[in-house]
């Protein structure tokens, strides 16, 4: 658990120690093309000007990027200054959360909580440079505006506090939750993905209906990549639907499931580079924090 100065627990999970959240704040929310923000940012708007320009100093404050420092104002004055840019807004993030009981298997707990963790990863490094953030967990919760870094202990407060949702509301859920969307920006969506192709495609499609630059995290834990080994038969209990099923657990049937997994992550991904939007499949054994720093910006969401 990540400690406020002064020693204070906060609910900051494992993982988010100071020099963590230094890498995140070096790192910007990508956004691949223009859009209209709504207030002073870190991203190129729409807006009539002449471009990125520069515009004006003003003195550093706590939780601004240490990129836009002047470093040479520093070195004669001794005082640290951010550079200000003309043209520049803010630009709106909307998180999704897939929190349906496929992503929550209490055996297999890592899921949930790399979930969370990848979610705050992204909102601090879209706080730290001003940027508003929302999230939705379709059918459960959607956030207010969260605004400025010490907004990511509300997002874990809030992320922790939140019940479990059905899958069978998550297209109305995402559609609700979208539907609060007042400007286009840039929008992650985080989810298993354990449904059929066609729920699939239909909810990518609701993101981009709304023109919203996304891009998708697929996320798997130990259990969808390998069941129950060294189990040879078993009642299977569909999380989302309680459907029960008896199965012998041997060699074939196990290959069968591999296969299947296999095929069905491959069509995700390509219906999601389809829709032109980026992609990252995440283990959740896998340290969290490279995939954010290595990944995130090889699909075009961080830089």
């Amino acid at each position: 658990m990540a400690k406020r100065a002064g020693g204070t627990p906060t609910i900051l999970p494992d993982g988010f120690d100071p020099g963590y959240l230094r890498q995140l704040e070096l790192l910007r929310l990508r956004s691949r093309r223009a859009f209209l923000g709504a207030r002073h940012g870190g991203h190129v708007s729409l807006k009539k000007g002449h471009g990125i320009e520069f515009s004006d100093y003003r003195k550093y404050e706590l939780g601004d990027n240490p990129r836009h420092i002047d470093w040479g104002v520093y070195g004669r004055s001794d005082r640290l200054y951010i550079k200000r840019f003309q043209e520049e807004q803010s630009l709106p993030l909307l998180i999704v959360i897939d929190g349906s009981a496929s992503m929550r298997v209490t055996t297999d707990s890592k899921k949930w909580e790399r979930t969370k963790a990848l979610a705050l990863s992204i909102a601090y490094v879209a706080l730290i440079q001003h940027d508003t953030v929302r999230i939705c967990i379709p059918g459960v919760f959607y956030s207010s505006a969260y605004e400025g870094p010490r907004a990511i202990y509300r997002i874990a407060r809030d992320l922790e506090e939140q019940p479990q949702g059905e899958q069978s509301r998550l297209s109305s859920g995402i559609q609700q939750g979208l539907s609060r969307v007042r400007f286009p920006g840039v929008a992650v969506f985080i989810s298993d993905f354990l449904f059929p192709i066609a729920e699939i495609e239909k909810n990518l499609n609701l993101f981009r209906a709304k023109n919203l630059d996304t891009s998708v995290l697929h996320i798997l834990g130990k259990l969808d990549q390998d069941p129950y080994q060294g189990v040879s038969d078993a009642v299977l209990v569909d999380s989302e639907t309680n459907q029960e099923l008896g199965i012998a657990l041997d060699t074939g049937t196990r290959q069968e499931y591999q296969y299947r997994l296999i095929q069905h992550t491959r069509v995700t991904q390509e219906l999601v580079h389809s829709l032109r939007f980026g992609y990252a499949i995440y283990y959740a054994e896998e340290d969290f924090r490279s995939f954010v720093l290595e990944h995130l910006p090889q699909i075009g969401l961080l830089r």
